[in-house]
């Protein structure tokens, strides 16, 4: 086992994998990973191994850092990997380099698992994930969104709050990938505006949906607002989920704002994940349990 796991999963994560699951890999154990970049944060190999074990699978989860997509596709579809999860920054790219795509991949324009069944058929779980979380609001209509971010993840957000909201506004640190994603709003019937990274504090105070879907507040206390300018009611939905609870979470909560953290939406993508790849039926429970055990919050 040592020969082939990542040197980019921390060492708590392997101390779990050998001591507390009791991880067994032979010639007949099937590999599923995570590729992207950067990935020494991400929690998926404890998440699905946890999974793995609890349903008797003998499979293994890895994470891997991946500058070039194609070749690492080509090349864990040579050595036989059931399938992958795919992150920042692929996401996209990974839609133009499958053989065929399901509904939601195809209508959001990003890739996010991955079957190796006789070529590569890619999927979006994340949207999933998206209306998990957008659930545990407790309305099912906004007026109007900020979404932070026009990557992969932000695609996703976007199919998710199809006809949940009035007006969405989608800002980036990089204007014309804002404006890039407007195409997306269009099809998806959703009257939006692309919006300078700078002024996006102009409109928080506007509206009842605050998205993050940028990685800004990973293992920190970085914030991508100012959280003085939220207003009482506002509902944050954070897509990072490492830590659970990030500083953005706490100052909504603080605020006067309900908020939801990543995890219910990590678990969930992952969740569906399995059941591509395996036809299985993972217990959510046991792996937010594993998520948040680790996690410590």
């Amino acid at each position: 086992m040592a020969a082939v796991i990542s040197p980019c999963m921390h060492s708590k994560l392997l101390f779990i994998m050998y001591h507390r699951l009791k991880m067994v890999v032979n010639s007949r154990t099937k590999l599923t990973c995570l590729i992207g970049h950067p990935i020494s944060h991400s929690i998926s190999p404890l998440i699905h191994n946890t999974s793995y074990r609890d349903l008797g699978l003998n499979a293994i989860y890895l994470a891997f850092d991946v500058i070039d997509l194609p070749k690492a596709l080509r090349g864990l579809e040579e050595l036989g990997a059931i399938g992958c999860n795919i992150t920042i920054p692929h996401k996209e790219l990974a839609q133009d380099l499958m053989s065929w795509l399901s509904d939601s991949a195809e209508q959001v324009g990003a890739v996010n698992t991955v079957k190796f069944d006789d070529g590569l058929l890619g999927y979006n779980t994340d949207v999933s994930g998206v209306i998990y979380s957008l659930n545990l609001f407790n309305t099912s209509h906004f007026d109007r969104v900020l979404l932070l971010g026009a990557g992969g993840a932000a695609r996703s957000v976007l199919a998710g709050i199809f006809g949940r909201a009035n007006r969405v506004y989608v800002t980036s640190r990089r204007i014309k990938r804002a404006r890039g994603i407007l195409s997306l709003c269009s099809r998806l019937g959703l009257d939006a505006e692309a919006i300078h990274w700078e002024e996006r504090e102009k409109y928080v105070g506007k509206v009842d949906l605050l998205v993050n879907a940028t990685p800004l507040g990973t293992l920190s206390e970085e914030i991508p607002i100012n959280p003085k300018f939220l207003k009482p009611g506002c509902h944050v939905f954070d897509l990072v989920y490492n830590p659970p609870k990030t500083h953005l979470v706490k100052e909504a909560i603080r605020m006067g704002c309900e908020a939801v953290g990543g995890v219910p939406m990590l678990i969930r993508q992952a969740s569906e994940s399995e059941k591509i790849w395996f036809g299985a039926n993972p217990n959510e429970e046991i792996m937010m349990r594993a998520a948040i055990d680790y996690l410590g919050d």
